[in-house]
Parts: structure tokens; C-alpha cells; sequence
């Protein structure tokens, strides 16, 4: 028996020619409207805590970060005073996450939270939280990432004794933040 080779031809009609161009449009169209309108905010990390408080329900929360014997401080575009990372509450996520989402979602920051340092008169819950790697504890300037930037216009390293009441937002009681500064380790 010999090998033969069998050559079909099978001819490309105008229409399903047509189709395959429009089907590689839209496949085109497609994807980049789903790689190009993604949000450019990195997902979340993953909340990290030192001591789970599991008896708190879910408030609005606020992380105290204390980086070479100075206090972190966010600048919002909408305030003119010193303000701390706060997030409103949240349903069903505990208030510590709630304070790390916070810190990520203003500074770029991957906090410890840590201890419950007081409850505002508001039922905002204040939490001690740390800088876990090297690098951003020796630095004394912190670009505000791009995806926080449509909130917050500065971060900044400060001391709360060098500072008056109306230098913060209006929520801040200075006296209260001062006290808990010096527990933060």
C-alpha cells in the first residue's frame, strides 16, 4: 500500500469570513474593557491582628501608628486638618479589620493591628498598629499610592505634641490621642 496524501480544500465563504473578523473584534473589545477598566487598587491584604477581639461588633475604626517616635497622619483633599487612617463601619467584618482596611486603603501600608487603645465618644474603636517591614519604618516621607489618591492628599510623620486642636479634624479629641500616644510602644 502506498502513502497517499489527501489534500481537501475547504472553501472560505464571505460570511463566515466576516464572522470570524467581528468574532476577533469583539474578542478584542472584550478584553480590553475588562483589563482596561479594572480598578487599579491592589486587592486587599489579607487583615493581620496581634490579639483578636471577638466580643466587639462590627463600629468604624481607626489605626495609631507610631514610626520613629512620630505619629502617622493622612491629609484628606476635603480637610484642612491632620486626620488619622479611619474607616467607617462595615457589616460583618470585625472593627480591627476595619482599622487595617483603613491603613491600606489610604496609605499602601500592611499594618498589625494590635490593641484596642480607646472608644471615641462616636463608637469609633482606636487601634494601636505597626509597621511590620524595615523599610517603611525608616522612611519620613510616604507617597500617597494612586488609588488613594482621589482622598487622601498627603501622609505624613508627626509629633501630637507639636500640634493644636485646630490642626486636626474636627472628630479628633487631641487630648485623648495624646494620652494613648505615649501606651503606644
Amino acid at each position: 500500500m502506498e502513502n497517499k496524501k489527501i489534500d481537501v480544500i475547504i472553501p472560505l465563504t464571505y460570511t463566515a469570513f466576516v464572522r470570524n473578523i467581528m468574532l476577533n473584534r469583539l474578542f478584542v473589545v472584550i478584553t480590553i474593557f475588562l483589563l482596561g477598566c479594572s480598578r487599579d487598587i491592589p486587592a486587599d491584604p489579607m487583615c493581620r491582628t496581634s490579639i483578636l477581639y471577638t466580643e466587639t461588633k462590627p463600629s468604624a475604626a481607626a489605626c495609631l501608628i507610631k514610626s520613629n517616635f512620630q505619629l502617622l497622619v493622612i491629609k484628606n483633599h476635603d480637610d484642612d486638618g491632620w486626620n488619622l487612617p479611619t474607616h467607617k463601619q462595615q457589616k460583618l467584618i470585625s472593627p480591627q479589620c476595619t482599622a487595617h482596611q483603613a491603613v491600606w486603603e489610604t496609605t499602601g501600608l500592611n499594618v498589625e493591628v494590635g490593641k484596642l487603645l480607646f472608644t471615641a465618644p462616636n463608637q469609633t474603636q482606636y487601634f494601636e498598629c505597626k509597621l511590620t517591614d524595615d523599610f517603611s519604618s525608616q522612611l519620613q516621607v510616604f507617597p500617597v499610592p494612586s488609588w488613594a489618591q482621589r482622598k487622601t492628599s498627603k501622609i505624613s510623620l508627626i509629633n501630637p505634641f507639636d500640634t493644636e486642636q485646630d490642626h486636626w479634624v474636627n472628630v479628633i479629641n487631641l487630648i485623648q490621642l495624646r494620652e494613648v500616644y505615649n501606651q503606644i510602644e
